[in-house]
């Protein structure tokens, strides 16, 4: 049986908004139960604004919950003294989407890579150039760009600079927030293998957040769909690319293009009707019943469970089991 490596139990995080009200909130993520398992990839996909990141910054601890808890290894997060969190976050990596603010423009390659080893007091200082040029090894790229600053690199070497310094404390996890979106497509694909080959070699585990289902089919070993703050469908990756259930996975699959034109004529694509609820005032009952097809009244007055059902866990009254 899989070991769960990271995972939060009944996470919501709110943040004050100002203008609207008093008390007035905005509701990123609302009651979410979910686990990473070692070794694994857990893709985390949605539309823009769904509480991608806000989800995989408190699995790292990054920002505090506004209730439930973050497991890590079976140690509560929020119960560690400083001084064994702070050990413990070398366990927990993050990869930024934006690969220019990532990186801090005065510093070299070399220099950022050598931050982490200094925070941590992992090797003396004379080792650090030999350790920043394998871990450029690692990422594939060479370690004469040690001295190189961020300006002086493409896209796809930022990104591959910002994976080798998340390595550099050898992780157990990384959370890769949309690490590819901002990369043309075929970087992109460069740094999926790489991702996947790096897995292959250590068991790392990756919580992989995109809101691309193409991109992620191929390196995601379970998918979690995530809507106005909620987990919709979660399961293995191939079960939901071959037969999505929940109303708003069938219509995210529907829109992803297929290289095929004869196939792609074939296809037919669900588009969403009704308004966006805004995560201030969400609905009462389920959050995707103003745009789903099937809703009733009692998908607008109660929140469906996210339950067992057909073989995975879904949030839908609508779906048998």
């Amino acid at each position: 049986m899989a070991t769960i490596l990271a995972e939060g139990k009944h996470l919501s995080k709110t943040f004050p908004v100002k203008g609207q009200g008093k008390g007035a909130a905005l509701h990123a993520v609302s009651g979410v139960d979910l686990a990473v398992y070692e070794g694994e990839t857990l893709a985390l996909v949605g539309e823009s604004g769904c509480g991608k990141s806000t989800l995989g910054r408190l699995l790292l601890g990054l920002l505090p919950p506004t209730q439930g808890q973050v497991f890590f290894d079976g140690q509560d997060l929020a119960a560690l003294p400083p001084a064994r969190l702070r050990a413990l976050r070398r366990q927990m990596q993050l990869v930024f989407q934006d690969t220019a603010a990532a990186l801090n423009p005065r510093w070299t390659v070399g220099q950022s890579l050598a931050e982490p080893l200094r925070i941590h007091n992992l090797c003396p200082r004379g080792e650090y150039a030999a350790r920043g040029a394998a871990l450029l090894t690692q990422v594939g790229l060479a370690p004469d760009l040690l001295d190189r600053y961020p300006h002086q690199l493409s896209g796809g070497q930022r990104q591959r600079v910002g994976l080798a310094r998340a390595l550099a404390l050898s992780p157990r996890l990384v959370v890769c927030d949309e690490p590819v979106s901002a990369l043309d497509v075929s970087i992109q694909a460069q740094i999926i293998n790489l991702l996947k080959q790096i897995q292959e070699n250590t068991g790392i585990s990756y919580l992989f957040v995109a809101h691309d289902l193409s991109m992620v089919k191929h390196i995601s070993n379970r998918i979690a769909v995530m809507y106005l703050g909620h987990i919709m469908e979660i399961g293995d990756s191939h079960d939901i690319y071959m037969n999505p259930l929940h109303p708003y996975s069938i219509a995210l699959l529907s829109a992803v293009p297929i290289p095929d034109p004869v196939e792609g004529k074939r296809k037919t694509r669900i588009p969403l009707q009704g308004e966006i609820p805004s995560p201030v005032n969400p609905p009462a009952g389920c959050p995707f019943s103003t745009r789903c097809p099937h809703a009733d009244d009692l998908c607008r007055t109660q929140m469906p469970p996210l339950e067992e059902k057909r073989g995975r866990r879904i949030a839908c009254f609508h779906v048998q089991a």
